[in-house]
């Protein structure tokens, strides 16, 4: 269910983003009122992670709790992409992309165990804590580009 959320947020992205000719009006993807509950999903799957008796099941989890940030920091990309003028948007789809090959980077350099079944957690764990840091980063720059277009 939570692959399918992020594989239709992901689908309805592009659409936006590559259908749109540069200056024209986009639809909103995301309605301004609503945020899927990810957080108590992130937040049992961690629950269920601490209680996990197998190396297989906190990979399992550690993978969900790494997806679920990924959607939440793609809803705040897309908010955020919607509030920007063209110029800012192809400046953010650019950073973005960068940004991506860094978090590979890093969930890669996270890896202390080489070649164990630990890698996988060990992994994961990194990648949440790098994207856990862009979403912070995307949902301030969210509120300042709000703020600024308030004014």
């Amino acid at each position: 269910m939570k692959r399918l959320l992020l594989v239709l947020l992901f689908c309805a992205g592009g659409v936006v983003f590559s259908a749109a000719p540069v200056g024209a009006q986009t639809t909103r993807i995301v309605p301004d009122n609503w945020l899927p509950a990810l957080a108590p999903s992130i937040r049992s799957a961690l629950e269920q992670l601490k209680e996990a008796n197998s190396q297989a099941e906190m990979n399992r989890l550690s993978r969900e709790v790494a997806d679920m940030t990924d959607a939440q920091l793609f809803i705040a990309y897309v908010r955020l992409y919607e509030v920007l003028s063209p110029k800012e948007r192809t400046a953010l789809v650019a950073e973005q992309a960068k940004w991506l090959k860094a978090r590979a980077k890093a969930a890669e350099d996270g890896i202390e165990s080489k070649g164990g079944s630990l890698a996988p957690l060990e992994a994961n764990s990194a990648e949440v804590t790098f994207t856990e840091k862009r979403l912070a980063e995307l949902r301030d720059r969210l509120k300042a580009a709000q703020k600024k277009s308030k004014s």
